[in-house]
């Protein structure tokens, strides 16, 4: 018998990266392939045959998790279903009133983002809930089966069902499914208190319009993929990657692809928790640079952070996720000039057709050009050989912007890394004084293809600790989707006094979302698992308060009836996270949560030789950065052993990224892999 192989898959907008590992040794091979936008099944198609040029059959992969960006270009783009909405009699406003808030609070012209689904397809439904989920006005059939009609007239081919208050009692919409079922079959429908059953009508309305919107695109890519998959020899069902971190059957990602909107990045960050772990480092700041953006999350503990709350393209997405933030442009943004004569770089981006101008297609000049033109790219060897850069393309496309500074062509390519750098630090900032720690306790964590040649940029500015580059950074988004676990998020509303509640309700309580999370578990079908984890919080707030936040709790406290343990930790984080707390105010419950984690198999950590000699460089050549140059050894990451170590200014090339080293750091290779940037002299 051959040997069993699993399989994770990113699809980025520049490339498609596949990380695969030997069941049997822990052997680990990393590919990267353009990205095909008008047909992503095919990318992977492409890596499967690479994989094969390496003697990998598809036939022997028995474990397939994909990342996928469907759901979230679909959204993006605007190039969703034909959608219409069912609500409450007086609600037809929903969506356009929104909250009434200005997006941006100091510009009087800054617009409300425009409703995926216009007024003249919003229909009302005679019927009423209370706050409590009692009845005041029965679902009427007669304005039901008129609203229905006019959903069918409209055109549209789905339709979203959000009541008043079905959070508490889903009891008419499911009337409504229903007869929607009956009279028109063919009709997509999606109901919101399936999809997300807590309060807040118009947070609930727009993300089930999101899910049903993005709905069709993504079930027809699954297809796609399937298909694809059975032709090239994969049996294995496919898993899909969530935005919570964890990983999902296809099937239950058919059903509701709102949650998969922010699965690549958090499969990266994913990873980067393994790599942080594997390095000993407890407290990271995650830097994800791809083709298209820049992206950061906060590791503390060894632990991801999480939110509850997430916005894209202006729509509230209600659903537990990693917490990330975009800190500026990737490798395909481009400059340009704006009306006042200055530089920008991105946000746009060239993506991977036509991709930077190096790659031989584009016209325009990109982050990667600058990158080639400032001597930190190898040409010979971007992406393991397998694309070919012309550093003349870059030359002649970033002259016209050389020509409007002032400068040649290698100088304004300089002036763009500034640019691009100075933005991430200004967002990067926001990003910490939100937090409130300290950059010097934490450690830079760069991945994606872009990470490790930017994150010493941004290190220097901000004063981290040290830069973690893991093994395979251009492809970790990968591995950490093949490294996730299956993770459920049960929840329930209860909008309760917490000294009102009885206590051993709220125990069984959570024991019976404890008993929904395993179920789900148990329909993943899913074999090999190494255990289980529940995790438990409350979403809780002073009576009076507008917002909630996520207090976690520990099962001793539940099995020991610890109610006054419970009201001490909310107090304490409330003080914590807004410097002060109200022991004599009433506590309000909100939500009951409770998380699942089913913890899948981790690859073997692959321990590096300790060095016996001085590591040598394989060349030299002239980089510029900050308006200087500098001539800098070229370095084989492949060559590194644990301790070996290289001194700046230097480049570290390997075959899916590069790492930068400046003047004043030095790198050191550990012995699970992970180089480390340390400046010469520590920081006071």
């Amino acid at each position: 018998m051959g040997d069993s192989w699993r399989l994770g898959i990113d699809i980025g907008g520049t490339f498609t990266d596949l990380t695969i590992i030997n069941n049997e040794t822990g052997q680990l091979t990393n590919i990267k392939t353009p990205t095909v936008p008008a047909d992503p099944a095919q990318g992977i198609a492409n890596g499967l045959a690479l994989l094969r040029e390496k003697g990998i059959n598809p036939q022997d992969i028995d474990y397939f998790v994909h990342g996928t960006t469907i759901g979230l270009n679909t959204l993006l783009q605007r190039r969703g279903e034909t959608v219409a909405l069912l609500v409450t009699e007086g609600f037809r406003d929903l969506l356009n009133l929104q909250r009434l808030r200005l997006p941006i609070p100091y510009d009087f012209r800054s617009r409300l983002p425009e409703p995926l689904i216009p007024r003249e397809r919003v229909f009302t439904v005679k019927e009423r809930l209370r706050h409590d989920g009692s009845v005041h006005t029965p679902l009427d059939m007669d304005s039901l089966d008129e609203a229905i009609r006019g959903v069918l007239a409209s055109g549209a081919k789905g339709v979203v069902v959000c009541f008043l208050h079905s959070y508490k009692n889903p009891v008419h919409e499911q009337q409504a499914v229903a007869r929607i079922a009956e009279l028109a079959p063919g009709l997509g429908v999606n109901a919101s208190s399936v999809l997300w059953s807590q309060m807040r009508e118009y947070e609930r309305a727009a993300m089930t319009s999101v899910n049903m919107y993005i709905q069709p695109n993504v079930q027809r890519y699954f297809e796609t993929l399937q298909e694809r998959l059975s032709g090239e020899g994969v049996r294995t069902r496919p898993f899909i990657t969530q935005s919570n971190g964890g990983i999902m059957d296809i099937g239950t990602a058919a059903e509701a692809p709102v949650r998969t909107l922010f699965s690549g990045p958090a499969a990266g960050v994913i990873g980067a928790v393994q790599a942080a772990r594997s390095a000993g480092i407890g407290n990271v700041i995650t830097f994800d640079m791809g083709g298209t953006s820049a992206d950061i999350s906060i590791i503390e503990g060894g632990e991801p952070t999480f939110t509850q709350t997430n916005q894209l393209a202006g729509m509230p997405i209600m659903l537990p996720s990693v917490s990330m933030y975009s800190v500026g442009a990737g490798g395909g943004s481009y400059a340009w000039i704006d009306n006042g004569g200055l530089l920008k770089v991105g946000p746009e981006s060239v993506g991977s057709t036509p991709g930077p101008a190096c790659y031989g297609r584009g016209d325009k000049a990109a982050l990667t050009d600058a990158f080639l033109l400032c001597g930190y790219l190898n040409p010979e060897r971007f992406a393991a050989g397998n694309v070919r850069l012309y550093p003349e393309r870059s030359a002649q496309a970033i002259q016209p912007v050389a020509q409007h500074l002032g400068l040649n062509e290698r100088e304004a390519a300089d002036r763009m890394i500034q640019v691009a750098g100075a933005n991430m630090y200004a967002e990067l900032s926001a990003v910490m004084e939100q937090h409130g720690f300290d950059p010097r306790e934490f450690s830079l964590l760069a991945f994606g293809g872009g990470g490790p040649v930017t994150a010493n940029f941004l290190a220097e500015e901000i004063q981290a600790q040290s830069v973690l580059v893991p093994p395979s950074p251009g492809t970790l988004c990968a591995l950490g989707a093949l490294t996730a676990d299956f993770a459920y998020d049960a929840v329930l509303s209860l909008q309760q006094r917490f000294d009102d509640y009885p206590f051993e309700q709220l125990v069984r309580e959570y024991d019976r979302l404890a008993d929904q999370a395993r179920t789900w578990l148990e329909q993943q079908q899913v074999s090999g698992l190494e255990g289980s984890t529940l995790y438990y919080s409350m979403d809780a707030r002073y009576a009076g308060q507008a917002f909630e936040i996520e207090l976690p709790l520990d099962r001793f406290m539940l099995e020991a009836g610890k109610g006054e343990r419970i009201a001490e930790a909310f107090h304490e984080l409330h003080r914590r996270q807004y410097g002060h707390s109200d022991e004599a105010a009433v506590l309000e419950l909100i939500n009951l949560r409770v998380r699942l984690v089913g913890h899948t198999q981790k690859p073997v950590t692959v321990s590096l030789p300790q060095a016996d000699s001085e590591l040598k460089p394989v060349g030299q050549r002239t980089i510029v950065y900050g308006g200087k140059e500098y001539e800098a050894g070229i370095y084989s990451r492949a060559a590194m052993k644990a301790g070996h170590q290289v001194e700046g200014p230097a480049v570290v090339e390997q075959d899916d990224t590069t790492v930068l080293i400046l003047k004043g750091w030095y790198g050191e290779a550990d012995g699970s892999g992970n180089l480390i940037l340390k400046r010469k002299e520590v920081l006071a």
